[in-house]
C-alpha cells in the first residue's frame, strides 16, 4: 500500500507542478484538431481545469484501478495460492464474514491512499497559487472520487478470484476487463463501432464523475459505480460460500466421487 500510495501522490501531483511550466505555444495547442487527443477527452491546454481534466485524471484512474485490482487479487486468490486461505477457512468464522471482513480492510486502505493523494495534490496546488476558477477544495473531491472506481475493481477482482480456479486466471480476466475498458472509452471517441458497447466500460461511467472538476456532480454515474461494487460484492460472497478451497477447480467442474 505504501507503494500504490506513493504511485498515487505522484501521477497526482506532478501534472499540477508541470502546469506552470508549459510553454505558450504548447498552451495554444487545439486537441479537438487531433483525433487522437480528442478520443481520449482533451478539450483544451490553455486553462488549468483543462490540463489535469486531460492528463492528471486521464491517469489517476487507471491508477486507481490497478490498485484496486491487484488488492482483491491478493486478499482470496493469492491466498488461496500460497495455502493461507483455507486455513482462514477453517476457523470458526462464517465465510461471508471472512470476505466482508476482507473488503472492509481493503476499503480502508484504499480511501487512505486516495485521501494521501488528495492531500499532496492540494499542498502543490495551493504552494502554486496557480491562477483558475478550480478550488483546492475541488480538486481534492474529484481526487477523492476516486476511490470509487477503485472499489468497482477490488470487487470484481474478489468475485473473480471466488470464482476462476487460481491467481493467474483471476489476474488475466480482470487485467483484460481493465485495459479493454480504459482503451475502449478512449478509443470509441475515433472508433464510433464502440459507441454502443461503452455501458460496458466502467471508465466511461467515471469519465462523466471526473468532469464535475468543472460542472454539476454526476449522481446518476456514481450511484451507478457504487452500485456495480456492491453488486460484484455480492457475487463475491455466493462464489466464496459454494468454492472448494485449493482444488484449483473451473466453474463448472463438479467434484468427481472416487
Amino acid at each position: 500500500m505504501i507503494g500504490w500510495t506513493i504511485a498515487l501522490c505522484f501521477f497526482g501531483t506532478v501534472y499540477i507542478l508541470l502546469y506552470p511550466s508549459l510553454p505558450a505555444e504548447f498552451r495554444e495547442i487545439n486537441p479537438q484538431a487531433l483525433a487522437l487527443l480528442q478520443s481520449i477527452g482533451m478539450q483544451t491546454f490553455a486553462t488549468f481545469e483543462g490540463w489535469v481534466l486531460a492528463t492528471e485524471f486521464n491517469v489517476l484512474p487507471l491508477i486507481t484501478s490497478l490498485c484496486g485490482l491487484f488488492m482483491g487479487i491478493q486478499a482470496l486468490a493469492a491466498e488461496e495460492d500460497d495455502g493461507t486461505l483455507e486455513l482462514l477457512a477453517s476457523q470458526p468464522i462464517p465465510r461471508a464474514g471472512l470476505i466482508l471482513s476482507k473488503t472492509a480492510a481493503l476499503m480502508i486502505a484504499l480511501l487512505a491512499a486516495v485521501v494521501t493523494a488528495g492531500l499532496a495534490a492540494v499542498l502543490v496546488f495551493t504552494s502554486l497559487q496557480i491562477e483558475t476558477q478550480v478550488t483546492a477544495g475541488d480538486l481534492f473531491r474529484v481526487i477523492l472520487s476516486h476511490w470509487m472506481i477503485g472499489f468497482v475493481m477490488m470487487t470484481f477482482s474478489l468475485f473473480l478470484g471466488a470464482y476462476l480456479p487460481t491467481r493467474n486466471s483471476a489476474m488475466v480476466a480482470g487485467l483484460g476487463y481493465l485495459l479493454l475498458s480504459f482503451f475502449g472509452e478512449n478509443l470509441a471517441g475515433m472508433a464510433p463501432v464502440l459507441d454502443d458497447y461503452r455501458f460496458l466500460f466502467v471508465f466511461s461511467y467515471f469519465k462523466r464523475v471526473v468532469a464535475m472538476l468543472t460542472g454539476e456532480v454526476a449522481w446518476g454515474d456514481i450511484s451507478l459505480l457504487l452500485g456495480a461494487g456492491i453488486f460484484f460484492l455480492a457475487l463475491a460472497v455466493i462464489s466464496f460460500q459454494q468454492r472448494n478451497l485449493t482444488v484449483k477447480a473451473w466453474p463448472w467442474q463438479r467434484p468427481k466421487i472416487g
